[in-house]
């Protein structure tokens, strides 16, 4: 995959690099967030448990949704 050197954002010249850093920045912090908003009733150990196993299989499910964009 090539990244292109310069695009715009904002009507700003930014890197490519820095606004994909800066949505993966929002998309951590939204399914974290969610994560946290939804999980909240269960007690500490619970809530660890649960939050590494979903984790990984949101992340995994954003996968699969790019690959059939492909």
């Amino acid at each position: 995959m090539s990244l292109y050197r310069d695009t715009r954002f904002n009507g700003k010249l930014v890197r490519l690099e820095d606004v994909i850093d800066e949505i993966y920045d929002r998309a951590l912090k939204t399914i974290d967030d969610g994560l946290y908003e939804l999980l909240e009733s269960k007690d500490d150990d619970e809530f660890y448990m649960d939050y590494k196993e979903a984790f990984p299989l949101i992340v995994e499910k954003l996968q699969k949704f790019h690959d059939l964009e492909d």
